[in-house]
């Protein structure tokens, strides 16, 4: 590929990823009452809003006639601990209620201020697409805890399903150490007849909220649904303004490896063992929520027969590796480049060595911003080098430009003959800051998801590097401090670094007016990545004062 025709795809890439941070949409704030409220309120009005919210077609959803379970009772919880979970578990719907990942203090189940088992980690088990949408009983109904020892945990209910009586056990098998746990759903008829589901079938998922907690009202906190089908990874987000879609309701056939759910920062994932789903399903209606299904096959079973279905369940970071050593196929679900991930794994690792010198994330950061700068000094100084020979030649450009500016192709011609003659790139300021492009991308990746810096305090009015640094909220509208800053600093550096290449007065412009655009692209951003970018840009002034300064000297 041609250096020209690289550039320009480059180029295009950051315009369109800038186009994206610029009008990416702000969610509306929601409390968690909220949400419970309107879900309560849209199960209602499911009927008659159906038809337009399904964005692919739900197929087979044959009526189901569940009585009540049998068991009644009030809620009681038990604990279960690991090395890494330490999960409270709830009869009532047989849901995990509150899990603390103990290596990160960080609690995966965020809390409600109604007791519902939607929005726990349910893993719950329905019996056709409605109730995938809606809910039924089995949600809040009291199970009977049949079995609790050796992190082994177990949960039975009866039914009456289409006439027939049908157990339910859910068991929950955790081991001492890992980022995962085991699940089983089984079914046993205890009837005196055949019990054919009423769709062949049984659909599972494991939540539709997940933690930790976050404000919602930064665009960066987002859920979003993912899984593989027919093994290539999907997912969906819910977005709103500039991007929006209304809520979907999606079904597609194919194979099911796997499924899950995606916070900013955490993942739950069920792998089924030694079978695939037919199908996968998405609703994504919630406020902030977002709820994915496997559909199952399930046999006739006869009077007497059980089935059961055993899922591996990941819970824990994005974290490629830890993903992997789990199973291959869910390495996929981190949803990270393979171009960038050797880079921000180094990043990461980066971070956390220093932070263990300093105890201070913001300190480290500033660390490692003058560890990187040093690292690329040599084609930093490059590209500087290469735009004072441009600007050498100038006086040539502009005399070979009016010479032929009737005619271009002779023009481009001369305009080449010179650079070759004087040895001299014309990409050769750009091509440095190119070469730099997969750190920069793989740095934005680290800093937007690296749980090491959520809730993780700077000095002054920076309290938590994973959020923007607002100081005030006027009329609704969010001050921040580092933005400014760091667009400051941009007019600085470019004041002190752009030389005089004979530029048409709309590049001119374009430079001016950059640095604005700049302030527009990192104001919601978190202020860790801000931090980072601005203290490069003062970095690299006072780099240049001191080369200007020793020019004039040795002049």
């Amino acid at each position: 590929m041609e250096k020209r025709t690289l550039l320009a795809v480059v180029l295009s890439a950051a315009i369109w990823i800038a186009w994206f941070i610029i009008f990416k949409p702000e969610p509306q704030v929601v409390d968690n009452k909220a949400v419970q409220k309107t879900q309560q309120e849209k199960t209602t009005q499911k009927t008659s809003d159906q038809g337009s919210a399904i964005n692919t077609p739900l197929a087979s959803n044959k009526p189901v006639s569940i009585t009540a379970p049998e068991t009644r009772g009030s809620e009681t919880t038990t604990l279960v601990e690991t090395e890494q979970y330490k999960a409270v578990f709830s009869n009532r719907g047989a849901v995990i209620k509150s899990m603390l990942l103990k290596e990160k203090d960080v609690q995966v189940v965020v809390p409600q201020n109604t007791f519902a088992a939607r929005g726990m980690l349910d893993f719950a088990l329905h019996f056709n697409d409605n109730e995938f949408m809606n809910g039924n009983v089995l949600d809040s109904s009291y199970w009977n805890m049949t079995e609790k020892a050796n992190n082994t945990i177990r949960f039975a209910t009866r039914i009456i399903l289409n006439g027939v009586p049908l157990e339910i056990q859910k068991t929950f098998i955790f081991t001492e150490k890992g980022d995962s746990f085991r699940l089983e759903y089984t079914l046993i008829n205890k009837g005196r007849s055949d019990l054919t589901l009423p769709n062949n079938s049984i659909i599972v998922s494991p939540t539709d909220l997940l933690g930790p907690s976050l404000d919602f009202t930064n665009s960066y906190n987002t859920m979003k649904g993912i899984c593989s089908l027919n093994e290539k990874y999907k997912n969906e987000t819910k977005g709103s303004g500039f991007f929006s879609k209304a809520g979907i309701i999606k079904k597609e056939e194919g194979n099911v490896n796997w499924i899950g759910v995606a916070s900013r920062y955490l993942l739950v994932i069920m792998i089924p063992e030694k079978f695939s789903g037919s199908s996968m399903m998405m609703d994504n209606r919630a406020e902030t929520g977002f709820r994915t299904g496997m559909l199952v096959p399930v046999d006739t079973m006869r009077p007497g027969g059980s089935v059961t279905k055993s899922y591996t369940v990941f819970l824990g970071e994005q974290n490629k590796d830890r993903l992997a050593a789990v199973d291959k196929k869910i390495e996929k679900a981190a949803d990270i480049s393979m171009l960038i991930e050797p880079i921000r794994y180094f990043v990461i690792w980066s971070l956390k060595n220093i932070n263990k010198l300093f105890g201070n994330m913001g300190w480290s950061l500033v660390i490692f911003s003058i560890l990187t700068k040093v690292v690329f000094m040599p084609l930093t100084k490059k590209s500087t080098d290469s735009m004072k020979k441009m600007q050498a030649l100038t006086p040539k450009i502009n005399e070979i430009k009016a010479k032929y500016k009737d005619k271009p192709d002779v023009m481009q011609k001369e305009m080449m003959n010179m650079y070759r003659e004087n040895k001299v790139n014309p990409m050769g300021g750009c091509l440095p800051i190119l070469l730099q492009m997969p750190f920069f991308f793989a740095l934005y990746s680290a800093l937007i998801n690296s749980m090491d810096l959520w809730h993780a305090p700077f000095i002054f009015w920076i309290k938590d590097l994973s959020m923007p640094d607002t100081v005030a909220t006027i009329a609704g509208f969010n001050v921040n401090i580092l933005p400014v800053l760091m667009t400051i600093s941009t007019f600085l550096q470019q004041k002190l670094t752009t030389v005089d290449t004979g530029q048409s007065q709309q590049q001119k412009m374009m430079m001016t007016i950059m640095p604005l655009v700049f302030i527009f692209i990192f104001w919601s951003m978190p202020s860790g990545l801000v931090l980072y970018w601005t203290l490069q840009n003062f970095f690299q002034v006072a780099n240049q004062l001191i080369v200007n300064r020793f020019s004039k000297e040795t002049a």
